[in-house]
């Protein structure tokens, strides 16, 4: 009988290696990718990120016209991590542009109360 308890502790010390040759098992799988954000931006009327929203959904988001109660009144912007946002004055994407790839409290004086349109996208979104 000793044989066969040798060979079962064999395979044993087989198994923990094979878990990572220190009992604890080991993740081969690759790390999956982060999530595409739901939120690409948020647009704000007001200065200092408050007022009223305007949230740009997905990781792309464009939007010739604003709707009419946001239209020209943008005044700070919360930009997701990864997202870059192209803000134009007149609507179609006309005008004055401004693009953020952060949050600004503040917005430029080209593009304050002045945004009418706008493109919105995250990392391999494609704003067309």
């Amino acid at each position: 009988m000793p044989r066969i308890r040798e060979r079962q502790l064999g395979a044993s010390a087989l198994l923990a290696c094979v878990l990572g040759c220190g009992g604890e098992p080991t993740n081969l799988a690759p790390a999956a990718a982060p999530a595409a954000p739901a939120v690409c931006a948020t647009f704000y009327a007001d200065g200092d990120l408050k007022g009223a929203t305007l949230v740009s959904m997905g990781v792309a988001d464009n939007s010739p016209t604003v709707p009419p109660a946001f239209n020209d009144v943008m005044s700070s912007v919360a930009v997701t991590e990864g997202c870059t946002v192209m803000a134009y004055a007149d609507g179609n994407y006309g005008g004055a542009e401004v693009t953020f790839t952060q949050t600004a409290k503040t917005v430029p004086p080209t593009i304050n109360d002045a945004m009418s349109s706008y493109k919105c996208t995250c990392g391999g979104g494609s704003a067309k």
